[in-house]
């Protein structure tokens, strides 16, 4: 069967259904009205002769009546016959001829409508009336065929119009029919030409749209069966390493530090590795199943609550949790601190299917916390409150003292020569006596005072709740009683005592810092009067720190503005009678009072750090100079003094290293750094660590104003100084004082005997400089040389010195063995001999 059969038979079908129902009720209506209306014409013509005949038959007329009956035919095109039976006769009138029928003869059996006859009486007479239905069915005819030809017209456009669009169609849908059955066939790159209607255009659209998609689903299928193929392969490898990861980590888990449970998605215990079991006390076989809240069990309820709030957020794709310091209830009862994290176990997909629990027995690691917050709050040593706590303790203590109005004491405790005492016996012996002497003051202040160590030998106590002064001094009195007892230390009886520096709060707006600074300037003095004694703070002597502090402000802003500068004195090889090198000395260039010497502004900041950046400011100028020297003389060594809270400074070598390497033309051996003996001596150990650090750069060092203090040849064995500076004192005084002239040669001896260098200081004349040169040192400074002079006079300076004609004299003769062999002839004759 063709495409247009196909489609045609359908369409005629359904119209033929249509039409004939349709019809067959146009026709049953048509009947109706037909029937209806024949029926009352006949009635209508039959009561129109009744009443036309009455009067003609009263008059007998018979041609009348003949002529009635005629023009009742014309009347009325139904009426086929008409007979009157009257006593004249019978009368009779024959339509002729009868009326055509219009229709076929087979309608009349789907029209029923049959002749009408009608017999009345009319006035003694009878009328009978016979009428025809041909009328009534032409008129059911001719409405039905004029609908059928309406219809059939319709039929005819409908299918004309169908066969268009189908002849139309026909072409794009063979080569849809052709396209399918190509991308059926695997051709999955075929695509159609978009064009023709718009139904065609859209149909071709859909296809290719259509084409592409699945082409790209079965690109990706292609694809997904490549990687299924490969993934099937990587899945049975990944299975065998799954085996494995499986088995070590159930190793891990077995040995691994943490403690680790596993649920399923409601909280079920799956997993529990044995540091768990030994932390909850739950062996694995007994824990699994159960709620991970019935294992782990924290001892508050805070706690547990919290945990299982954590668990059900984690169940609901929470985030990870973590909770420390909570105390674990194990099975059995015992406690332990823990740190737990718990998580959500995901499936690939992301999905929750449980949570895991890391946690860790951190009661040890609570334990040290716990200690080092003590230890940061108190000192190691003696166990008493440190610097840190005495802050807190004290803004309390002063916050107390202004809202109730009562004194609140500062005493500041440093034990007398405890430094020495330190060095002479051991650090032991110094620490039993530091831990005796905290207790003494613990065991004094009690409940009621509050005692803190700050370091070192230095202790504070705090005095609240008195009311006057002579209560302190009361107080004072017992404490000082105390400390001044015998320390033993490992059998033997060691003397010390104490100095106190008291500052008094009185409801003065004042802050703690000033309060203890105000206790520590008191310590000084107490110190400076004697020592074993307290002081109270003076107003006066803080307004004499205060000057010294703005003194401090100044030096510091000078060194900011760069007005300080550098004079330089020249080293004599007497002997030689060559310039072995300069001591770099420090001037301020002040702006209103000129040229200032070191002695009126050092000691204002030489226990500052200003007196460090002086130093380093020193070190670098000195080498800037020495290195515009160099072509000069490239023998000369420059002294630098440095100070010793500049010397002993942890990163003092790391810094001199840095400052070299600035100067790289400079050789290190041409620089030599003096220190005063005193200050060598104040932490002899740290000291010679330093000398030996700069001896390994290439460094000098020379031990200025030897004599001048606590020298002893312990000390000196001990210093690797290149070095001995004989104090100006001595050598100024020696050619009038026999005592001075000893000292001088005891110590050029005495750098003899070490193997060490001497220089003195203070040669004013050439008979101090020939002395010297008989004594045995041949290198000297002074005036009578040459004064300190601006680096831009050396080079002049040098051109035109000369050495004096005595010291050259004075080269010739024999050393001085002995003074005592040579004392009767008088110092004057020594020295001119």
């Amino acid at each position: 069967m063709g495409m247009y059969s196909r489609l045609f038979v359908p369409v005629f079908l359904i119209i033929a259904t249509v039409v004939g129902i349709r019809y067959s009720l146009l026709l049953k209506t048509a009947t109706e009205h037909a029937g209806a209306r024949y029926a009352m014409e006949a009635d209508a013509m039959d009561a129109h002769l009744r009443k036309a005949l009455l009067p003609l038959l009263a008059a007998s007329d018979r041609h009348a009546l003949d002529a009635a009956l005629s023009s009742a035919l014309l009347l009325n095109g139904d009426l086929s016959a008409a007979r009157l039976d009257y006593a004249g006769g019978q009368l009779q009138a024959l339509r002729k001829p009868p009326a055509a029928a219009e229709y076929p003869r087979w309608f009349l059996r789907l029209c029923d409508i049959g002749a009408i006859e009608r017999r009345t009486a009319v006035g003694g007479a009878t009328l009978a009336l016979t009428f025809a239905p041909t009328r009534a069915i032409n008129h059911v005819w001719q409405e039905v065929h004029q609908q059928v030809m309406i219809s059939a017209v319709n039929v005819t456009v409908i299918y004309v119009l169908l066969g268009i669009i189908i002849f139309a169609n026909k072409r794009m849908l063979r080569d849809l029919a052709d396209a399918t059955n190509r991308f059926q066939a695997g051709d999955h790159d075929v695509r159609m030409a978009v064009s023709g209607t718009l139904e065609a255009r859209l149909l071709a659209s859909t296809f290719n749209n259509m084409a592409q998609r699945v082409q790209a689903l079965v690109h990706k299928l292609q694809q997904s069966q490549h990687e299924l193929s490969s993934q099937l392969t990587r899945t049975l490898l990944a299975q065998q390493q799954l085996q494995v990861e499986k088995e070590r980590i159930e190793v891990t888990l077995a040995s691994i530090g943490d403690a680790v449970i596993t649920t399923d998605i409601v909280g079920r215990v799956e997993s529990i590795n044995e540091v768990a079991q030994q932390l909850t006390g739950w062996a694995e076989s007994r824990a699994r199943g159960m709620e991970l809240h019935q294992v782990f069990v924290l001892a508050n309820n805070f706690g547990q609550h919290s945990l299982l709030k954590a668990m059900k957020a984690i169940y609901s794709g929470g985030e990870v949790v973590k909770v420390g310091n909570q105390s674990l209830r194990s099975r059995q009862g015992e406690i332990s601190t823990v740190e737990y994290t718990a998580n959500a176990i995901r499936t690939a997909r992301g999905e929750v299917q449980g949570s895991v629990l890391v946690f860790r027995d951190v009661t040890e690691r609570r334990q040290l916390m716990q200690q080092i917050s003590w230890q940061s709050n108190h000192d190691i040593l003696t166990g008493l409150p440190n610097r840190a706590a005495l802050a807190l303790r004290f803004e309390q203590e002063v916050a107390r003292a202004r809202e109730h109005n009562y004194l609140l004491a500062v005493c500041l405790f440093d034990l007398d020569h405890f430094q020495h005492v330190n060095e002479a016996l051991g650090q032991a012996v110094g620490d039993e006596i530091l831990k005796q002497a905290a207790s003494r003051l613990h065991d004094f202040a009690g409940q009621r005072y509050y005692v803190a160590r700050l370091g070192g030998d230095e202790f504070v106590l705090l005095l609240p709740d008195l009311n006057s002064r002579a209560a302190i001094e009361q107080a004072m009195g017992q404490l000082m009683t105390a400390l001044s007892r015998d320390y033993m230390c490992g059998g033997r009886a060691v003397g010390m005592s104490a100095s106190v520096g008291i500052a008094v709060y009185a409801g003065t707006d004042i802050s703690a810092d000033s309060l203890l600074r105000h206790a520590d300037q008191a310590l000084y003095q107490a110190k400076v009067t004697g020592r074993n004694r307290h002081h109270f703070f003076d107003s006066d002597l803080d307004e004499q720190v205060r000057t010294h502090h703005n003194r401090r402000t100044e030096v510091r802003n000078a060194v900011r503005a760069n007005e300080l500068v550098l004079f330089y004195q020249p080293k004599l090889d007497m002997r030689k009678g060559r310039i072995i090198g300069m001591e770099a000395l420090l001037r301020w260039n002040h702006p209103l009072r000129g040229i200032i010497g070191p002695m009126d502004f050092l000691p204002i900041v030489e226990h500052s750090d200003v007196i460090v950046d002086i130093g380093e400011w020193v070190l670098r100028e000195a080498l800037r100079r020495l290195q515009s020297w160099r072509a000069a003389d490239p023998q000369w060594v420059i002294s630098v003094n440095i100070a010793a809270r500049h010397f002993q400074r942890p990163d003092f070598v790391e810094r001199l290293k840095a400052i070299l390497a600035e100067y790289p033309e400079v050789p290190p051996h041409m620089l030599e750094l003096e220190i005063l003996e005193s200050s060598a001596l104040s932490d002899i150990s740290h000291v010679r660590a330093i000398m030996q650090d700069c001896q390994a750069l290439g460094i000098s060092f020379a031990l200025d104003d030897f004599g001048t203090g606590y020298s002893s040849m312990s000390y000196l064995k001990r210093l690797p100084a290149d070095v001995l500076k004989i104090d100006q004192s001595f050598v100024r005084n020696m050619l009038v004082d026999r005592d001075d002239l000893h000292l001088v040669s005891a110590v050029i001896g005495l750098a003899r005997s070490f193997g060490l260098k001497v220089i003195a200081e203070g040669v004013e004349t050439t008979e101090h400089g020939a002395m010297l040169m008989r004594l045995g040192c041949d290198l000297v400074q002074g005036y009578g040389i040459a004064r300190p002079m601006p680096a831009d006079e050396v080079l002049s300076w040098v051109a035109s010195f000369d050495t004096a004609h005595v010291w050259q004299a004075a080269a010739s003769l024999p050393p001085i063995v002995s003074l005592h062999a040579e004392s009767a002839r008088g110092l004057s004759t020594l020295s001119n001999a």
